[in-house]
């Protein structure tokens, strides 16, 4: 009993220190602004997989499901609390989770497969590969170098029952994005307060938003300014001039483009492109959840804010 008692606290205080330790090292990143590079999204979590797997008790399951399903809870603990000691909000942790439970769980299935290699013979070279290329994965956008495009544009087109004309007065009506949304839209806060009633080149409209960290407090407000740049009889470009929202800490929105084909007197096809660019690495992980989500975003807006009903 007093030994099981002794791992328990020891487990504990490993458990403690770890996240101290990665609490340090994310604020050491953020102090040399390397927190949008793959760093800290791979370089932390592979540290922490690395102590994990290093640290084993002798007395946790023999059977290696059990016993990395341990390490995973302690992982998953460590990073939930090194998010609290930052004062992460609910969508950075959500965001940063599955990327974080990747490299986790890769590291612990090298782990196994290179403790069952030694059992049957010499390791493979891919045992040593996989760990090398998760380093050297670690480095991207630390510098120019090293990082790839970050300019990105996402499209998306959809015929409707309305006339151009009906398209356009409907960008001039009063906003409200608050309808059921996608369930990875749903994620995000909406804006709560839209000022765009007009249309003509020049014009600045403003978004609103309040973001509250820990659902109920630690608010955080914001704004984006977007300017009508060009309005022709087939096509409307925006320019983003201020982003303050939380969606800034994520990706920087460039400027929106609307095509409008008429298909015949009641019909048209919409095009929307959103063009950004991309603040996260590594780029295999964020570059496809960014897209995903600003294509949703723009099916979003064709439905409930360009082709909407409007009385």
């Amino acid at each position: 009993m007093k030994n099981k008692h002794f791992r328990n606290k020891s487990r504990l205080v490993f458990i403690l220190v770890m996240i101290a330790v990665s609490s340090v090292l994310v604020r050491l990143l953020i102090e040399y602004r390397f927190d949008d590079s793959a760093l800290l999204y791979v370089g932390i979590p592979f540290l922490i997989a690395l102590a994990l797997i290093q640290i084993r008790d002798p007395a946790e399951p023999r059977h290696w499901k059990k016993h990395y399903l341990n390490q995973l809870i302690d992982a998953f603990i460590i990073m939930l609390g090194s998010s609290v000691l930052l004062f992460e909000g609910f969508v950075c942790v959500v965001m940063f989770m599955p990327i974080y439970l990747i490299i986790i769980v890769v590291m612990f299935a090298i782990n196994v497969i290179r403790d069952r290699s030694k059992k049957q013979g010499p390791g493979t070279l891919g045992m040593h590969v996989l760990p090398l290329l998760i380093v050297v994965s670690a480095v991207e956008g630390t510098s120019p170098v090293v990082s790839f495009d970050r300019d990105e544009q996402v499209s998306v087109s959809r015929v409707v029952d309305k006339s151009i004309a009906e398209i356009k007065n409907n960008l001039t009506q009063p906003m409200s994005l608050q309808k059921n949304r996608q369930w990875f839209l749903s994620l995000f806060p909406m804006p709560y307060h839209i000022k765009a009633e007009t249309l003509s080149p020049g014009d600045v409209h403003e978004i609103h938003f309040k973001y509250y960290r820990w659902f109920i407090n630690n608010l955080h407000t914001g704004r984006m300014l977007l300017e009508i740049s060009e309005v022709g009889d087939n096509h409307i470009k925006t320019t983003f001039l201020d982003d303050t929202s939380y969606i800034a800490n994520y990706l920087q929105l460039k400027g929106t483009e609307i095509q409008l084909e008429k298909i015949h007197e009641h019909s048209t096809r919409i095009t929307l492109s959103i063009n950004f660019k991309r603040k996260l690495d590594p780029y295999w992980y964020f570059s496809p959840i960014e897209r995903y989500g600003i294509s949703k975003t723009a099916d979003y807006l064709i439905t409930e804010v360009i082709a909407r009903e409007t009385r």
